[in-house]
């Protein structure tokens, strides 16, 4: 059976995407046990923090070129102007960041949202060169960025703001590297013309995507943000919910993969959708039993100080599955051009959990905070099923 879901690409891709993921989570396992709950709760308050402010950055033009761009030449312009337009957020930025003091993240921010994983130039690598040469370049950035990373925490002692000196130190290599794709593109000044006018108008569909992903990252760390703001004890109760949150977004690797794998596939052909989504739930449910056995040895092994943190992972867990189950059905809505409804969707399911998580703490705690999310994200996967059921015919 599993020789039918899986093949080469899967494998490829997929242990890519692994191989850096098991990168962060050396760090962040080494993190969690070498530093003190405190100092670990505030290393993850601002990775979550760079995570959503990135996304702004980013502007959804990762999830446009991937969904949007089908010829060759048109992924390489959208691929420029999408650089373009970031650098020109960036200046915006300066005077709104500087009135909060956080000008120390904006390099983080754009590091964030042009390179690392998830960015605008792994989206354009994974179009453009395929699912393979997208693998070569994650590798590559993700073990120098956690190299950089342990090294800040362990030998320097940096702690809260190690995610943010690490995006300094690799900032000036990604620059170089973005300049040499751009100049082998052999850009066309009518050319590039003609792409801006489409890309112009596109940045309204964009700016829904923007706010899309802003509220679907906000709908993520919603718990996470609402702990630092009402709790007395925040950075303990940031380091356990993270720990568990951590292992549990292990689940969405199988989604991730297989939907940027097959994304091409998925733009021409709709009856792959329903193989995908088979696909996907069966690895899904054998990939969850795992977990609750790793993650069952790790607090008994070696993180005894997170023993107390067994059943919010399973309730964090359940949450995963829906959440993994999801993302091919709002992956679609996107390759229909649905932009609009996704971004009422995302933002209603912000709403509701941010709404859900303030009483669920307050009545529960840290499991009233995940079991908030774990009813946000099943409301979220009936709404992404109903509607991809009604638009795809």
């Amino acid at each position: 059976m599993l020789k039918n879901l899986l093949n080469k690409n899967y494998l490829i891709f997929g242990s890519a995407i692994i191989g850096t993921r098991a990168l962060e989570y050396l760090v962040l396992f080494f993190a969690a046990h070498y530093l003190s709950k405190d100092n670990y709760g505030e290393l993850e308050y601002y990775k979550k923090l760079i995570e959503v402010g990135s996304s702004v950055f980013a502007f959804g033009l990762p999830a446009l070129i991937i969904s949007y761009t089908k010829s060759r030449e048109s992924k390489q312009y959208f691929f420029l102007l999408s650089v373009l337009f970031v650098l020109f957020i960036f200046i915006l930025s300066i005077p709104i960041l500087g009135l909060f003091n956080w000008l120390f993240l904006l390099i983080p921010f754009v590091f964030y949202a042009l390179f690392f994983n998830g960015g605008i130039t792994p989206a354009y690598l994974l179009v453009i060169k395929g699912s393979n040469y997208a693998s070569i370049y994650k590798i590559i950035v993700s073990i120098f960025f956690y190299l950089i990373l342990f090294i800040s925490i362990y030998y320097f002692d940096i702690t809260a703001k190690a995610y943010v000196i690490t995006s300094y130190f690799l900032l000036p290599l990604a620059i170089i590297y973005i300049i040499y794709e751009i100049y082998n593109q052999k850009i066309v000044k009518i050319k590039a013309q003609k792409y801006w006018g489409l890309f112009r108008k596109l940045l309204i569909s964009s700016s829904t995507l923007v706010v899309s992903n802003f509220a679907n990252l906000m709908f993520l760390y919603t718990d996470i943000f609402l702990i630092q703001m009402i709790s007395e004890n925040s950075k303990s109760e940031i380091a356990d919910f993270s720990f568990a949150l951590n292992i549990a977004t292990m689940l969405l690797l199988i989604p991730i993969t297989m939907v940027q794998v097959d994304i091409e596939t998925l733009k021409s052909n709709k009856l792959y959708f329903s193989i995908l989504n088979r696909k996907i739930f069966l690895l899904t449910i054998i990939f969850s039993v795992f977990l609750i056995g790793v993650y069952y040895f790790l607090i008994n092994a070696f993180f005894d100080k997170y023993a107390n943190t067994f059943y919010l992972f399973l309730v964090l867990l359940a949450a995963k599955l829906f959440h993994s189950f999801s993302s091919l059905f709002g992956t679609y809505l996107l390759i229909l051009k649905k932009f609009k409804l996704n971004l009422c969707i995302n933002i209603a399911s912000l709403l509701t959990n941010i709404v859900l998580c303030y009483f669920g703490y307050f009545n529960f705690g840290l499991i009233g905070l995940a079991s908030a999310s774990l009813i946000s994200l099943l409301m979220r996967y009936f709404a992404l099923y109903y509607f991809k059921g009604k638009y795809s015919n």
